[in-house]
């Protein structure tokens, strides 16, 4: 998984060295972001923060892998067949900039790739900000439901308090914010919805199912990071590259990328 994120990050650096500036800004951490958390209520805060300085408000979020590309971050997907790995966040330079990255894993359902996203993110954002006596793996995981799914949605889509909640409801809202059944009931325990007993019970319920391994219904549409081939494309039409230039860095055929300049696919699409 190393060398293959290597290799994309060889990509980034390629392409970023094309422009005579670079074409997006860099990412930059939100000054209004708390510099030490000690609790995982200021983990919620910090989620609702971080939402609010990047004008995401407390609704779902459509599109993580834009989301994060728009901030400066580059997304990477990775055909890794490992079932422990989830993704990893790592950096690359150029002459004076750090890029962040975030590489996912391809094989997993668009809602754990969401959750590993956004997991990912905390491990960008509260690296050096946790006390001595807080996990980070756990605080990024609190993170991570909480972007996705911020308490005062939680509260808004579930009430104040409950005695028992609807499978359906946990599916509805899955497919509206893009967090996983699970994710949905830990944050209704989380946000002090459901009692530790209810929760416990429901996720016994859930697990006996057989949910945990695959949630059931419809999947969600997978995550797609675009703004690499986005800015190969702008270069090319800006006559900084050639299409072979083109071609080697998007690693398609020449014949398909001009296909694709031209728009063939969507022609071929139109007459079927």
């Amino acid at each position: 998984m190393l060398l293959q994120t290597s290799g994309h990050a060889e990509q980034w650096l390629k392409l970023i060295g094309i422009y005579p500036t670079a074409p997006i800004n860099p990412f930059r951490a939100p000054e209004k972001l708390p510099h030490f958390i000690e609790s995982c209520e200021q983990i919620e805060t910090f989620a609702e923060t971080l939402r609010n300085e990047w004008q995401l408000g407390m609704d779902e979020i459509p599109d993580i892998c834009d989301t994060l590309e728009t901030h400066g971050i580059f997304v990477i997907q990775l055909d890794e067949r490992n079932p422990a790995f989830d993704g990893l966040t790592a950096t690359v330079r150029t002459t004076d900039t750090l890029w962040p990255i975030i590489a996912v894993s391809k094989q997993w359902p668009a809602d754990r790739q969401r959750f590993t996203l956004a997991h990912e993110l905390g491990h960008l954002l509260l690296s050096g900000r946790l006390t001595d006596d807080m996990d980070e793996e756990a605080a990024c995981n609190r993170f991570a439901g909480a972007f996705l799914a911020p308490k005062p949605a939680v509260i808004q889509s579930l009430g104040k308090q409950r005695s028992e909640i609807e499978w359906h409801e946990l599916y509805t809202l899955k497919h509206e914010y893009g967090l996983s059944m699970a994710g949905w009931l830990i944050r209704a325990h989380q946000c002090q919805i459901i009692s530790e007993q209810k929760y416990k019970s429901l996720y016994t319920q859930f697990a006996r199912k057989g949910w945990r391994k695959q949630e059931p219904g419809e999947a969600l549409p997978p995550e797609n990071p675009k703004l690499f081939e986005q800015l190969v494309f702008r270069a090319l039409g800006e006559l900084c590259i050639t299409e072979s230039k083109a071609a080697e860095l998007l690693g398609i055929p020449l014949m398909t990328l001009y296909k694709q300049r031209q728009l063939e696919f969507a022609d071929n699409a139109a007459h079927q």
